[in-house]
């Protein structure tokens, strides 16, 4: 048996999308779904409730994640354990595959299935942004995050509580080493790309902001780190079939990275 935490956010629009993709076919016994609605003022919580399954609603006050996931934690009781947001789309059989890579003997303590971007009615810019970003290191190689990642009960160890970050997903891909981290090739999960150009970067913003947090707040993370800038500008120059589509990927990011440091140093950072 293995526990799935879902920490949502005004999230009525998606949950019950997301509750119904996790819950279907799955055996009995096989799985528990804790749902923690934090400050939500819309009916995330009743949608959630109206589910059929082994899904558990629990509702508390505030707009912190990090206090969403850690009660999350309290009320699961198994391991492997698994944290999802409430806009993807997974599958049984995806969670079955993650949750056989992180049984109590194996090496591995953080896996994911692999992402699958859903571009269909989005601009082209929008879709050139994926081509490229999809192509780099960061979801190639054992990609842990961008919506999902799934701890062993020793992977969940390596920290304490989750710390208040704007991107918790790569602090916890960090707190292991590279090849205690593993893709479920093969099974996939699905996120719903920004619907315009706007949203798209400021979406950005949000990742890079939160990049440079963790970096400030847990420097010694870093050397779990195998994702670097020059890296992926190499790959992007070795590929002719990005070359059309590298000018949207660069300039979104390279905005994405002045828009994010003015709004540090003027204190207005993403939450």
């Amino acid at each position: 048996m293995f526990s799935v935490i879902i920490a949502a956010h005004d999230e009525a629009a998606v949950i019950e999308r997301c509750l119904r993709s996790i819950v279907a076919g799955a055996e009995p016994e096989e799985l528990e779904v804790v749902v923690v609605a934090y400050g939500c003022s819309d009916d995330t919580a009743a949608r959630a409730r109206g589910i059929a399954g082994p899904v558990k609603v629990v509702e508390i006050p505030g707009r912190s994640k990090a206090e969403a996931l850690n009660r999350g934690d309290e009320e699961a009781g198994h391991f492997p354990r698994m944290y999802i947001d409430a806009d993807i789309v997974v599958e049984i059989d995806a969670l079955r595959e993650v949750a056989s890579l992180l049984s109590d003997d194996s090496p591995v303590l953080v896996a994911a299935p692999e992402p699958e971007f859903d571009t269909e009615g989005r601009p082209a810019l929008v879709r050139s942004f994926y081509r490229v970003w999809s192509s780099l290191p960061f979801f190639t190689e054992n990609l842990v995050g961008a919506g999902f990642y799934a701890m062993s009960k020793e992977g969940r160890a390596r920290f304490g509580k989750f710390p208040e970050l704007i991107g918790e997903d790569g602090f916890v891909r960090l707190t292991v080493a590279p090849h205690e981290r593993r893709s479920a090739r093969g099974s996939t999960f699905r996120i719903s790309a920004p619907r315009g150009l706007w949203s798209m970067m400021e979406r950005m913003t949000r990742v890079r902001a939160g990049k440079t947090e963790l970096h400030e707040k847990f420097p010694e993370l870093l050397k779990n780190e195998t994702t670097r800038p020059r890296r992926s500008l190499r790959i992007i120059a070795e590929s002719p079939d990005l070359w059309p589509h590298a000018p949207v990927y660069l300039g979104v990011m390279g905005l994405a990275k002045v828009v994010s440091t003015v709004q540090r140093l003027t204190g207005r950072s993403p939450r």
